[in-house]
Formats: C-alpha cells, sequence, structure tokens
C-alpha cells in the first residue's frame, strides 16, 4: 500500500508537461517538412491547376477551409485534453484519499483497545482486530475468523434472543454481558450490537465489546472489603456501648453509693453539729458539693447509656432526651414526633437512632445558632425513617471539614444496612435523613 501510495504522490503535472512539449515538438517539425516538401515539389501550384477548372464550385476556397478545420480539430483536441488532465488528477486524488481513509480505518479498527467484530447474518465471524482475538483467547486475528458468535455467549439463548433483535433492526447496548472465551474462561464485557449494510450492500453484524473482567473482579473484591469493614465498624461501635454500659453502671454502683454515704454521712454530722458552727457549716458545704457531683455522675451515666431507653423504651427515651436538652436551651424550640411502633426494636437499632438524636442535638447547642429544632421518628412497613431539621447557620458540606460525629452517625446507620443523607448550606440550616431497616427484639 505505502508504494502505491508514493505512486500516486508524484504529481502527474510534470509527466504530462513533458508530453506536451514532445508533441508540440514533433508538431514544428512535420509543418516544417510539410512546407519543404512543398516548395521543392511545388504542392500548391499543383493543386491550384487542378482547382482552377472547378472554380464555379469554389473548389479553390477548400485549402483554407481546410486549414481553418485543422485549427479548430487542434484546439478541440488542446480541449478535450485538458479536460482529461483534470479528470485524472481528480480521479489520482480521489484514488489517494480513498487509500489514507481505508489505511485510517485499518488503523484504527487493529489498534483499538476494544474488540471490534463483523460479522455475517448468520453469527459468522469475517472479520475481527487483534482486541477481540485476545479477548476471546486465539493468538491472531486470523484465527477468529470462520467461528460462530455464539460459541462465546455463555447463555447460547442469549445469542439468539440478541439476533433477532438485531435482525428487526434494534441496536443493542449491554452494560455487562458474560462471555466465555475459546478455553471456557468467563469473559466479562461492554458490549454494543448493531446491523447494518456492508459497502457490497449485504448485511452484516458489528460487534463491539471492551474487557471489563478485571473491574468486575476489583469491583467484587471492594464490595468484599466493604462489607468487612462495615462488619468490623458494627463490631466496634458494640463494644463501644457495651464499654458504655460498663462504665455507666460502675459509676451508679460504685461512685453512686459512694456519694450517697458521703451525703448521709454530712447529714449526720449537720443534724449533730447545730452547737458547733464551724463543723455545721463544714457538713452542709460537703452535702452542696456531694449533691453537685452526683448530679454530674447522673449527667455522665445518662451520656454513656440512658437508663430509660432500657427501662421505657426508644420513644419514651428520645422524647426525655429531648426536653432534658430543651431545659438547657430554653431559646430554642424543639419539637419531637414519633409514628409508629418503635418500642420493639432490637438493642442495636435502638442505640443507633438514640445517638443520632443526641449528637444532632449536640451539634444544633456547638455550632448551629438555630432558634428551631424539629425532629421526627416513623416507622414504615418495615424501616425506621429519621428526619432532623434545624433553622441554623448552616454550612458547605464540601468546603467545611466535618467532624467525627457526623462521620460516625453515617457509620452507625451504614453500618446497619442503612442509608445517610445530609443536606446543608451556609444560611440554609442543617437536614438529615436516615432510613434503618426495623429489626425486632432478639
Amino acid at each position: 500500500m505505502n508504494t502505491l501510495a508514493q505512486t500516486f504522490q508524484a504529481p502527474p503535472a510534470n509527466i504530462i508537461k513533458s508530453s506536451v512539449h514532445r508533441d508540440l515538438v514533433v508538431v514544428a517539425v512535420v509543418t516544417l517538412l510539410t512546407f519543404v516538401l512543398s516548395s521543392l515539389l511545388e504542392l500548391n501550384e499543383w493543386i491550384e491547376a487542378l482547382t482552377v477548372p472547378h472554380e464555379r464550385y469554389q473548389i479553390d476556397e477548400l485549402p483554407l477551409t481546410i486549414l481553418a478545420m485543422a485549427v479548430a480539430l487542434a484546439w478541440f483536441s488542446w480541449r478535450r485534453s485538458r479536460q482529461a488532465v483534470e479528470q485524472v488528477t481528480l480521479r489520482l486524488a480521489a484514488q489517494q484519499a480513498l487509500m489514507d481513509s481505508e489505511e485510517q480505518y485499518r488503523t484504527l479498527f487493529m489498534e483499538n483497545l476494544s474488540g471490534n467484530l463483523l460479522a455475517t447474518t448468520t453469527g459468522q465471524v469475517k472479520l475481527a482486530n487483534p482486541m477481540a482475538a485476545r479477548l476471546l483467547g486465539f493468538g491472531t486475528a486470523g484465527e477468529l475468523n470462520g467461528h460462530k458468535l455464539g460459541e462465546f455467549y455463555a447463555e447460547s439463548d442469549l445469542w439468539e434472543t440478541h439476533r433477532d433483535r438485531l435482525l428487526r433492526g434494534d441496536k443493542i447496548e449491554l452494560p455487562m454481558l458474560q462471555l466465555r472465551n475459546r478455553d471456557g474462561v468467563p469473559v466479562q464485557v461492554v458490549a454494543k450490537l448493531s446491523a447494518r449494510l456492508s459497502p457490497s450492500r449485504e448485511p452484516e453484524l458489528h460487534v463491539y465489546v471492551t474487557d471489563i473482567t478485571e473491574v468486575t473482579l476489583m469491583q467484587s473484591e471492594l464490595a468484599g472489603a466493604l462489607e468487612e469493614n462495615r462488619r468490623l465498624s458494627q463490631r466496634s461501635m458494640q463494644v463501644q456501648e457495651e464499654e458504655r454500659r460498663n462504665l455507666a453502671r460502675e459509676l451508679h454502683d460504685e461512685l453512686g453509693q459512694s456519694l450517697n454515704a458521703i451525703k448521709v454521712d454530712a447529714v449526720t454530722i449537720r443534724d449533730n453539729s447545730v452547737a458547733l458552727p464551724e463543723i455545721h457549716r463544714g457538713a452542709l458545704s460537703i452535702i452542696e458539693v456531694s449533691s453537685q457531683v452526683y448530679d454530674v455522675v447522673r449527667s455522665l451515666m445518662q451520656r454513656l447509656r440512658p437508663v430509660a431507653l432500657d427501662e421505657l423504651g426508644l420513644r419514651s427515651a428520645v422524647q426525655y432526651s429531648v426536653e432534658q436538652w430543651q431545659r438547657r436551651h430554653a431559646g430554642v424550640r424543639c419539637t419531637f414526633s414519633a409514628d409508629g411502633e418503635l418500642d420493639d426494636l432490637d438493642e442495636h437499632t435502638n442505640i443507633t437512632l438514640y445517638r443520632l438524636v443526641q449528637e444532632c442535638l449536640t451539634n444544633v447547642a456547638k455550632h448551629a445558632d438555630a432558634t428551631k429544632v424539629t425532629v421526627s421518628m416513623t416507622r414504615v412497613a418495615n424501616e425506621i425513617r429519621f428526619s432532623f431539621s434545624d433553622n441554623g447557620k448552616g454550612f458547605d458540606p464540601s468546603q467545611r471539614r466535618r467532624g467525627l460525629g457526623l462521620v460516625g452517625l453515617r457509620e452507625r446507620v451504614e453500618a446497619l444496612a442503612g442509608h445517610f443523607e445530609l443536606d446543608s448550606a451556609p444560611g440554609r440550616g442543617v437536614q438529615v435523613k436516615a432510613v434503618i431497616p426495623a429489626k425486632a427484639k432478639k
């Protein structure tokens, strides 16, 4: 092909130009020889002697007419030759363009990173590129010719379905198609199939496939790793909640009882030291301090492990938590609503929903500057829908670095196979939504 291209690229004008010069030289030589011969043989006098007797027929005008005809024929020949040169030039240019187009098509077809196949309407491969051959387990593209496309389908019935659709004029695009190479090894591909007419006006099938086997394998491994991380996260949260429960119990059993004992002893000292003012004042101070410490301990126990959650259930525990928060933040109007059965959920679902409310209210107190907060929980069929919103200053989730609290909320929800959404913008408050599968107590 390169040799032909070099031949066609040579400018035809040079060849034509040299041919014209040669022809002009021949014409000049013939003209000169004619003049010499006519002079030697006195042809003009001989012709005149022949035509004079027939002058009444204007035969003597014949030489000039023949000369005019010769000049006209010469001009006609020159025009025809010029048109022929133009046509030849155009044909050569068109042929060169066709060769360039074929070379470009061949390069695109053969060097494409996707597998390309042309097949008859029965599915017999006529042409394939090297990538298609490698994808289907062949050494060269030529080895693939003659094989049926249905041989490489993992489901033979699916090929017949695709073929019928293609013959009806449909185009098929598949995000994933299961194939098998010549050795029977599964191959995952993205495929596009279509039917069209070949340059010879015969119907043929075009198949484009891209190997995604490694991508699919990586996705599977990634999904497994994510599932493993989710289980580890859930287990970590379970351990954390167990530690919180144990710590709350220790605070209640040890520190709580010790504080009560100190307070009882201080009350006894107070009652028996009326005559001793200094001891009486000391006893009163001990009672006051022990009461304050006990309140702090009770608050810590409530945050570590809400007793109401175990004793009263989720709805009452959240209601109590919201009321306690409202007392500490009187400038914010907090509304809580709950619909459906919420008191028969398992331990993990209960504590996750409770922590959602707790963390959202904590963020409002720390960052939001809000005046209105709404919290709702609704059970619909086999899922719990949680919703939180405030009218605070909000933030841009894509710009601001989110704290560990929000990350922890997402992990808690996703660990239970739930869905978590956070929506916020500067000046537009914060909206948190979560959907968690409802699991009953075991």
